[in-house]
């Protein structure tokens, strides 16, 4: 005998019909997912940790009063998300910060700056005079020296352009001279940084005498000649032998500074550069290349016959470990292992090169240089050439061209920023994306004050003649630390895990009065009904599978 349940569907198979109706409606609801994600939803916004939610199904309100409270926890959740977007784009945007760590850092740890004097006259009339002389000597046509000397002045346009109005025509007929009448047997082209550095007045007739630390020191070797935007000039502490000193020799005073003794005599005058009577010092990063253009080196104009005082005050730049964990980019600066990469990676060609920010630009300007003028001006150094072959010194003939791009040469920028107003300029402008400051750096600021130069000349020993080692002719510069103390200054993360997690938790505990207990009855509730959404599409795969396979075993009976 059948059973009824398997035999028929029909309503008269069935014993009572309404209550198996029943039976079959309650074991839908029962298994519906739906239906106990809807009670389960109810249940927890009745008990929830979270303060209000309960109002939206209280039964001692109205309908009107649960639609009010259902709309404020709206308006709350939507200012909650922007508040949050709002403080989390602060938190980005301000990664990092810059922290007074110490006011009182000992300047005995701080380098002492390298110190660049240069005359204001580039060009010695004694050199100009003999080198005059071997021109007219070597030249087929007779001329007066006078000529030559006229000539020669044309060479100040390698250090400022003068504005006065030159034939560029005579530029080039000169330089056609030099380049047949000027030049050694040994040299292919004509040679402007020789002939540069033996037209300029040299270091031993400029400088007369050094004192360190209240002792007197060579100043053949406490001054070297080296290159600077001024070309050739008398340089003190090129290979930042004061980088490590003691507390004696802290050069924190005028008497303990460095004092230096310099010819003013205008006797030698043949082509000055400014319009002023003083001489030219640049305080610089004993590693890095004197140019005010390329950052970090101050340029000071003291004048002559007088006693001038340069206190230097530094500020000291440190970054902190965890910085580590970000990219050069990212953070904005190098640390010294990533400094040695870089060099390594830019610089493959240049023997004793130090990455430095102001070398990077200086080696960014070089190569625009020779890439829309052929040349390479004398000033700057060989080492910061990435690639020397087939490269020349720049020469009269160049003026015109090196005169053309000055403006982009002297405006650098590592970053483009969209400023209306400004469109040209940043087209214009030597665009240097790779370099990046040191993340451990030495920053300078300086002030500058003078005497009369007798107070000096009062103190000056006479000798058995009743005169002093020096005539009226000459200028005093003292260049020491303003103060026995300078400010350590440290890079950091601005926002730790910690605050961002604080900060967020405020917030949300004051619109929502958020807690670590709702997170949990939150996420909770989810996991669980994603759980069992996962094992009832797991369990409907499986009975697919079972029916599809019984589906092909099935015997059907034809008649």
């Amino acid at each position: 005998m059948a059973k009824p349940s398997t035999s028929s569907n029909a309503i008269w198979w069935i014993k009572n019909p309404k209550a198996e109706h029943e039976k079959k409606l309650k074991g839908l609801r029962k298994n519906s997912l739906g239906s106990a994600f809807c009670l389960d939803m109810r249940d927890l916004l009745k008990n929830i940790s979270l303060q209000g939610y309960n109002k939206l199904l209280s039964p001692d309100l109205t309908f009107g009063e649960r639609l009010i409270w259902l709309l404020l926890h709206t308006v709350t959740a939507v200012s909650l998300v922007v508040v949050l977007s709002l403080t989390w784009e602060q938190f980005v945007a301000q990664s990092f910060v810059t922290n007074l760590k110490d006011p009182l850092y000992p300047v005995e740890n701080v380098p002492f700056p390298a110190v660049s004097i240069c005359t204001n006259n580039r060009i010695s009339r004694k050199a100009a005079i003999k080198y005059a002389e071997e021109l007219q000597l070597s030249s087929p046509i007779t001329r007066p020296v006078e000529y030559y000397l006229e000539r020669l002045n044309y060479l100040r346009e390698f250090y400022v352009h003068v504005g006065a109005v030159i034939d560029s025509e005579d530029f080039v007929s000169f330089q056609t001279f030099l380049d047949v009448f000027g030049t050694w047997q040994n040299e292919t082209f004509f040679d402007t940084r020789r002939i540069m550095k033996m037209l300029t007045p040299s270091c031993q007739d400029y400088v007369l005498k050094c004192t360190l630390a209240n002792v007197d020191v060579p100043c053949q070797s406490a001054f070297q000649e080296t290159l600077t935007m001024y070309g050739p000039c008398c340089t003190f502490n090129t290979e930042n032998k004061l980088k490590k000193r003691n507390f004696k020799n802290r050069l924190a005073s005028p008497e303990l500074g460095l004092t230096v003794v310099l010819n003013s005599s205008h006797s030698d005058y043949f082509s000055p550069i400014l319009n002023t009577n003083g001489y030219i010092v640049l305080i610089h990063n004993a590693d890095d290349y004197a140019t005010v253009s390329s950052s970090n080196t101050l340029e000071m104009f003291p004048g002559q016959g007088e006693d001038t005082y340069l206190q230097i005050y530094a500020r000291v730049v440190d970054t902190d470990d965890s910085l580590k964990s970000f990219s050069p980019f990212g953070r904005r600066c190098y640390f010294e292992y990533e400094m040695q990469i870089s060099a390594h990676e830019q610089a493959t060609n240049a023997s004793g090169y130090v990455y430095t920010f102001p070398n990077c630009i200086t080696r960014c300007r070089i190569r625009s240089i020779i890439a829309l003028c052929r040349c390479l001006p004398f000033q700057f150094p060989l080492q910061l050439v990435e690639n020397l072959d087939g490269v020349v010194y720049c020469t009269l003939s160049h003026l015109p061209c090196i005169n053309q791009y000055m403006f982009k040469w002297r405006n650098v920028m590592t970053e483009r920023h969209l400023i209306q107003g400004l469109e040209r300029e940043i087209e214009e402008a030597l665009y240097c994306p790779q370099c990046l400051p040191s993340c451990n750096d030495v920053q300078y600021r300086v002030s500058m004050s003078s005497l009369p130069i007798d107070n000096y000349l009062a103190s000056l020993k006479l000798d058995e003649n009743n005169q002093t080692q020096f005539s009226e002719d000459i200028s005093v510069l003292r260049v020491y630390f303003g103060d026995p103390n300078a400010q350590y200054y440290i890079r950091l993360l601005n926002n730790a895990w910690f605050e961002i997690f604080s900060t967020i938790g405020n917030i949300m505990s004051i619109f929502v009065g958020f807690c670590m207990v709702a997170i949990f009855e939150i996420l909770f509730f989810f996991t669980k009904y994603i759980y069992q959404g996962c094992n009832r599409i797991v369990e409907q795969n499986i009975i697919d599978r079972n029916a599809k396979k019984l589906e092909e075993k099935k015997l059907y009976i034809c008649p």
